[in-house]
């Protein structure tokens, strides 16, 4: 039995075990904080640089010179951060305690629980095998077949390669 509540205050955890349905879920607890909030992962935040006056390489900007969207950008990265944050057990979190980048954290993650593009490929072909070959058991009720498939469907779909509706049906 799950441990695990829904509630639009608490993020869903991340224990280890649960990264597919986790990252779902953690999408739409962020988009129910903001879009922007999201956003902070799919398209990432960078803090504010400076060309130093007498030239040079570029440096961090000072927050006192900062303008209102580079404090609204940052805010945005700050509240998914900590979101994440707050969604980890402590083993995951030793992951992501030194990152203050959300997306940097997020892809963390999701290289730990999904792996590189290779494992994603032999976990796609896994799942692939597992739809193509999943039959119905002898006294399974059709409901608990039905969420054994969806289940291969929603996690092909966390690793990039979603099945059309078509050919579910």
């Amino acid at each position: 039995m799950s441990k695990e509540g829904v509630s639009s205050v608490r993020p869903p955890l991340l224990t280890g075990d649960n990264y597919s349905s986790w990252k779902g879920k953690m999408e739409a607890y962020l988009c129910q904080i903001h879009d922007r909030a999201w956003i902070a992962i799919e398209d990432g935040y960078a803090p504010p640089k400076m060309t130093p006056t007498g030239g040079g390489e570029k440096m961090l900007k000072p927050k006192a010179q900062w303008d209102a969207q580079e404090f609204v950008d940052s805010m945005w990265n700050n509240k998914a951060i900590h979101a994440i944050r707050c969604a980890v057990n402590e083993n995951q979190y030793k992951l992501i305690q030194i990152t203050k980048i959300t997306k940097k954290a997020f892809d963390i993650l999701e290289v730990a629980h999904e792996g590189t593009e290779v494992v994603k490929d032999s976990k796609l072909q896994v799942l692939q095998t597992r739809f193509e070959t999943i039959q119905m058991e002898k006294h399974e009720h059709f409901n608990d077949f039905q969420v054994r498939l969806i289940d291969i469907v929603n996690q092909s779909h966390q690793l990039g390669d979603p099945y059309s509706d078509r050919r579910i049906k």
